[in-house]
């Protein structure tokens, strides 16, 4: 699929979709014993081990009548309600769409009005975080997530206690789990935008193993706070993980489908936790195809040849004292910054500067800002990468998640101490053309047991680059460097 197409490709919500027919059941009892842990799934899910239910009544997959391709969907999220943005082509009557756009206005004002804040925390994890995460990238392209890594680790602190639950919640910046729980559900509403021009969805999931049971109420607590579909199968079913990976294609409208097509389902899998961020939107000023041009790009490892979209516009330049800086604004769905290091210094180095880092988290009100007439060069990329993230987190200060001797997931269970977390990576993928910017990202942890310019600025983006994408609340959705564009 060509980058345009995938551009202006937009879905709608999937879960009713993927699985029309599976009835929701309620659980009748709370605690059941469950059998081994285990489990393995390959990249780019989270996967966390749980206790499983064992539910009564089934409902048979139409396609096939095996016990063991018997799902049930156990709870389903009810995402709010968000209007398509207004076509004003459609209204001839003016004050028809008037109306209807005040609707679409007052939906998207309702999800932004959270308490506030809801967002304290999550600037310190983004810092720590992506200078850990991206740290050390001089040749390779690699982009993260810090969103889809937070909602990742908020489930999994909802299922530990103890010293394990409270080395997460330092990580996350969160005093304890109702205030963590509060900010993740206030960070996803204020973040949700699925209107037909723009979105950003985070969409989670539970993939629960029938033959063993859970701590209903702890479930339950996922499904509420992280809007979480559970479902519930035979982790040996080539259907249960067929639907898992149709579920992660859907929720990343097919951007990661490599990484996704190798994911199995382990037979002794006890909880698969799948956590997306799926975001896409159009410039508000979008680059000529005309005058997209060819040109230089000074990699770490030679020059290279790529595409390069050119423009000359009026715009807020931002600069530091080792770097300069645009942000290319979305409709109704944020901006993408663009951090260009000065001559001698690379994007590794302006991870380690203070004033790199204050503007990373700025909105709009950096101290060195002008507003002028940018010339313009972005090269066109795509990039994608996948990050291990078991030696980072371990270096940020969780690690008793990942030793079966010292984790604690009573929360999930009493009936065993022996959980870990096996395989934690993240797979991510962003791509930006003349029309706009769209990026996807998996997070896998495996659980086994109009005013005048001042002047004139330049800004060719023709040597190694950081990049950060911010939602329409300042959140950085994701951030990443791009050392070839080719690549």
């Amino acid at each position: 699929m060509k980058n345009k197409d995938i551009l202006l490709d937009v879905i709608g919500d999937t879960d009713d979709k993927l699985v029309p027919d599976l009835t929701v059941k309620k659980k009748k009892s709370s605690i059941f014993k469950w059998t081994a842990l285990g489990g393995i799934c390959a990249a780019a899910i989270i996967a966390c081990v749980s206790i499983l239910p064992k539910t009564g009544d089934d409902t048979i997959i139409p396609s096939s009548d095996k016990g063991s391709d018997r799902v049930m969907l156990l709870a389903a999220p009810a995402y709010p309600e968000m209007p398509p943005y207004p076509d004003e082509t459609a209204y001839p009557d003016w004050d028809d769409y008037k109306e209807v756009y005040h609707a679409w206005d007052e939906a998207q004002k309702a999800l932004r009005n959270q308490p506030e804040g809801y967002q304290d925390g999550f600037n310190t994890f983004f810092l720590n975080s992506t200078q850990t995460f991206l740290h050390s990238s001089e040749t390779d392209n690699v982009v993260y997530s810090p969103l889809s890594l937070y909602m990742a680790l908020g489930m999994t602190a909802e299922i530990t206690d103890g010293n394990s639950r409270q080395q997460i919640l330092d990580v996350l910046g969160q005093s304890d789990i109702e205030t963590l729980r509060s900010h993740s559900k206030s960070i996803w509403q204020a973040n949700y935008k699925d209107d037909g021009m723009a979105k950003c969805i985070l969409a989670n999931s539970l993939w629960t193993n029938s033959n063993a049971d859970y701590k209903q109420d702890t479930v339950d607590t996922l499904a509420d706070t992280y809007y979480s579909s559970v479902y519930s199968g035979d982790p040996s079913s080539d259907v249960y993980s067929k639907m898992l990976q149709d579920w992660l294609n859907a929720q990343t409208d097919g951007l990661l489908t490599d990484y996704v097509s190798d994911i199995k389902m382990d037979p002794k899998m006890i909880l698969t936790l799948a956590s997306t961020v799926n975001y896409s939107g159009k410039w508000n000023n979008k680059f000529s195809p005309k005058i997209t041009q060819q040109a230089v790009f000074h990699s770490v490892n030679g020059d290279v040849i790529c595409d390069y979209m050119n423009s000359e516009r009026d715009m807020g330049y931002c600069w530091g004292e080792h770097f300069s800086s645009v942000s290319l604004q979305l409709e109704n769905n944020g901006h993408m910054k663009l951090i260009l290091p000065d001559e001698g210094y690379s994007p590794d180095d302006l991870l380690n500067d203070e004033q790199v880092k204050r503007h990373m988290l700025s909105i709009g009100n950096f101290p060195n800002n002008k507003y002028v007439t940018v010339k313009m060069s972005v090269p066109k990329f795509d990039v994608s990468s996948k990050i291990d993230l078991r030696e980072g987190l371990s270096s940020l200060g969780i690690t008793d998640i990942f030793n079966a001797d010292n984790s604690d997931f009573t929360p999930l269970t009493d009936s065993t101490d022996n959980i870990y977390i096996s395989q934690a990576e993240q797979d991510t993928r962003v791509i930006i053309d003349e029309e706009g910017c769209k990026a996807a990202s998996l997070t896998v942890m495996n659980y086994i047991g109009a005013v005048k310019p001042e002047g004139h600025a330049e800004f060719i983006l023709d040597r190694p680059f950081i990049f950060e994408i911010m939602s329409d609340t300042g959140l950085p959705l994701f951030v990443g460097i791009v050392n070839n564009p080719v690549q």
